[in-house]
């Protein structure tokens, strides 16, 4: 990658790490909640061995099936939402993140969807439902 672009795209997603982070827990938390529910939903119909086979079987599917939509919608993985083509000296085109004045993630600006995502987490386990309770 172009240095130019590399400090430019370092700058723009700063705390990008912390939100991707949190964001992976939130939904790691509430798929494990979704799974343990349903395999004791469907253990009174089959029994707990069998629950718990038929949730793995459906889990990895629905991952694989995912995994494939997401490849199969463009195959770029090109993560920068607003980029420009520029041609480098040497004749090599490069994708250049657009400047902005504050960089995308600012932990200061995503407090909110932090508080958001605690919330979330501590009402399913005050409600009882949660992994916990």
């Amino acid at each position: 990658m172009h240095p130019a672009a590399a400090a430019t795209m370092k700058a723009r997603n700063e705390g990008s790490g912390l939100f991707g982070f949190l964001t992976a827990l939130v939904t790691l938390y509430y798929t494990s909640v979704m799974m343990e529910n349903l395999e004791v939903a469907l253990g009174a119909y089959v029994g707990p061995s069998m629950a718990i086979i038929i949730v793995t079987i459906f889990a990895l599917f629905y991952q694989q099936r995912r995994s494939v939509k997401e490849f199969e919608q463009g195959g770029n993985y090109t993560m920068l939402e607003q980029t420009v083509t520029t041609l480098t000296p040497d004749g090599e085109r490069v994708e250049v993140p657009v400047d902005q004045q504050e960089s995308r993630f600012n932990v200061r600006s995503m407090m909110f969807v932090y508080l958001i995502y605690a919330v979330l987490v501590g009402s399913t386990e005050i409600l009882g439902v949660g992994l916990i309770g």
